[in-house]
């Protein structure tokens, strides 16, 4: 980061000290500040984003989706799936060809093309390749449906396609994120193209019941089979669409989010209906904390709803989360999903914090509103914990063809919620709540895709304040600093500090941020706010009482560990004395007077060529007196 440095010249031709009358009484300053030039931070690799999202999918660009039906029989005892799904899309380029991406054990048996047949290839790359009998032209609204079956692939995301039982009962249900979509469907399997609409049809064994994403609109019995249909008219991501079935009971419920009556539908185990009808009080609560914090819910022309089902932990499935349970951090995170992973989604699985890290923060939040500060902190500082277990690791995903690495739980999850936590200290609550309002409001990525230089733009434009820097050590680089304060008494109520630092990996240099520090004796204390730019930055604070110690970020505002403190003794020294600092200066010039005696006093600040900077006259001091020169 660029900035203007004027560099002081500490010599007694320099600065000029009259008293008044008379005599020169000039004192050289008690110490000269070292001339430090701001630290270069280290080069980062970072690793080009990839224009359509991610990895593992090979769909073509030339067509937008606008609608999906989707029609799926399955029985939860079987692991197979047979389906139509029919793409309405949207040429963007005059193509005769589109690819969607399904794995190749899934055989497709044809394609229909305005009511015939017409021919499609399957390379061997997990994808289908359809050839329309002629060209479309640019901007043609058209529609295809794809004829498939097989058994879906377990395993290209956290398990795409499960089958499996809850209390003796057979259960399947679907979770696709990052790249499962294309187990079990065809489909766009990246990050670049939302559906328009949704239209799900379910077929199961009539002892079962179907569920999906959106409002259920009937349930069909035929022949021993039934039918739901469930219709969704928001725009979704691939990933975000998923299935359930087995023999589930309904929780049906309602919310008041403003002037909207919101329902609230869990499809549930019938040995868990006890414990998701307790848990309707923390999704009402939170649904209210969010929708009044960062704007209306997503989907409140819909429902928000849960289906449970038998992973390890919930899925953010849009306007219905699927869940292993009804306990309240679940039910919070998930729900903090609608928000940020589903109304605006990651556009790249690099920058997938924005769906985690967000979720994160909103569950601490929710923490932070209705639970005791105690508890608040203790969760903060096992975070914290977790974050510098390890001196290394950037938030920025550098291997996307990991899984295990997209999600981890160290860096996307705990150390990207703390990425907010401490933009929030930054900033402060309302240039940063505002901020979010805002990304949350812009239509270039309501319902669709950002990138992590989209939302520090909002950030920036709500504070004023330029942030690549932050992002630049937080998100791109690696590891934490480990602060220093050394300090001792002046006298009169006047403290000297020093602080620096030394980071834990070589990606960064030195973090700049705002460091609370507390200092304290036995019946009083008081909080300072040091913006800390250099290493060995030293302030000069006037608390009217002498501290016996101090604590650096004591309320958990920082990433940092190992930090230390040192209380020199109280500094004897009683001589009239001069003291300049910071140097070199970027904006403000401070001058402390120690130690004068009382009487007013004329002052000149000279430039090296002899330029007058400042002149201040008849200027009373008695002890210590600060002065701040703008330059």
């Amino acid at each position: 980061m660029k900035r203007k440095i004027l560099h002081i010249a500490c010599m007694l031709a320099l600065l000029q000290l009259f008293l008044i009358p008379g005599f020169l009484a000039a004192q050289q300053p008690h110490e000269l500040m070292s001339i430090q030039e701001a630290e270069a931070k280290s080069a980062r690799r970072k690793f080009e984003l990839q224009s359509r999202g991610g990895l593992k999918t090979l769909a073509s660009a030339n067509f937008d989706i606008h609608h999906l039906r989707c029609e799926w029989k399955i029985d939860p005892a079987v692991q197979f799936i047979n389906g139509v799904v029919t793409v309405d899309f949207i040429i963007s380029s005059t193509t005769d060809n589109i690819v969607l991406d399904l794995i190749d054990q899934l055989g497709v048996d044809s394609v229909l093309y305005h009511g015939s047949k017409i021919n499609f290839s399957r390379p061997g790359n997990q994808t289908v390749q359809i050839k329309f009998p002629a060209s479309i032209p640019v901007a043609n609204k058209d529609s295809v449906s794809i004829f498939y079956q097989g058994v879906p692939a377990a395993g290209n995301g956290f398990g795409s396609y499960v089958s499996g039982m809850h209390a003796g009962v057979p259960v399947c249900w679907t979770l696709s994120e990052p790249y499962g979509s294309r187990d079990w469907w065809p489909c766009k399997n990246g990050l670049d193209d939302k559906t328009d609409s949704l239209d799900v049809f379910i077929t199961t064994p009539d002892q079962y019941t179907g569920v999906s994403i959106g409002m259920l609109q009937g349930t069909l019995l035929n022949a021993g089979e039934k039918t739901t249909h469930w219709k969704h008219r928001y725009p979704v991501a691939s990933y975000l669409i998923a299935i359930a079935a087995t023999n589930y009971s309904t929780l049906s419920d309602t919310i008041q989010l403003g002037q909207k009556i919101l329902p609230m539908i869990q499809n549930v185990y019938p040995e868990s209906l006890s414990s998701f009808r307790t848990s309707i009080r923390f999704t009402r609560r939170t649904l209210r904390l969010f929708h009044d914090s960062f704007g209306d819910y997503p989907f409140i022309n819909e429902k928000y709803g849960h289906t449970q089902f038998s992973w390890g932990g919930g899925m953010e499935n849009q306007s219905n989360s699927f869940m292993t349970n009804a306990s309240e951090a679940l039910l919070v995170h998930e729900a903090a999903h609608q928000w940020f992973g589903d109304k605006i989604t990651c556009g790249s699985w690099q920058d997938i914090w924005l769906n985690e890290g967000f979720a994160g923060f909103l569950t601490n939040y929710s923490t932070e509103k209705f639970y005791p500060a105690s508890i608040y902190k203790t969760i903060l500082r096992e975070q914290l914990a977790t974050i510098v277990s390890h001196a290394d690791g950037s938030v920025f995903v550098t291997d996307t063809t990991n899984v295990d690495r997209i999600f981890d739980g160290r860096l996307t999850y705990t150390k990207g919620t703390w990425i907010l936590h401490m933009l929030r200290w930054k900033m402060g609550d309302a240039a940063f709540f505002q901020g979010m309002r805002n990304y949350l409001k812009d239509q270039k990525f309501a319902y669709g895709y950002a990138f992590t230089k989209d939302f520090m733009g909002h950030m920036e434009q709500s504070s004023g304040l330029s942030l690549p820097e932050f992002f630049n050590d937080w998100f791109y680089g690696e590891g934490y600093p480990s602060y220093n304060l050394d300090w001792t008494n002046l006298g009169d109520g006047w403290v000297h500090a020093d602080l620096s630092q030394t980071t834990s990996h070589s990606s960064v240099g030195f973090f700049e941020m705002p460091v609370a520090i507390r200092f304290k004796n036995a019946t009083r204390d008081t909080m300072v706010i040091i913006d800390h730019k250099n290493n060995h930055q030293r302030s000069y604070l006037n608390f009217g009482f002498a501290p016996d110690s101090a604590f650096i970020d004591p309320d958990l505002r920082l990433i940092s560990a190992k930090n230390t403190v040192k209380k020199f003794p109280d500094d004897p020294d009683k001589t009239t004395a001069i003291i300049i600092y910071p140097n070199p200066v970027v904006t403000d010039l401070n001058i402390l007077l120690k130690h004068f005696k009382e009487g007013k006093y004329s002052m000149t600040l000279l430039s090296n060529s002899g330029q007058l900077l400042w002149a201040g006259n008849a200027i009373s001091v008695s002890g210590f007196q600060m002065m701040k020169i703008p330059l």
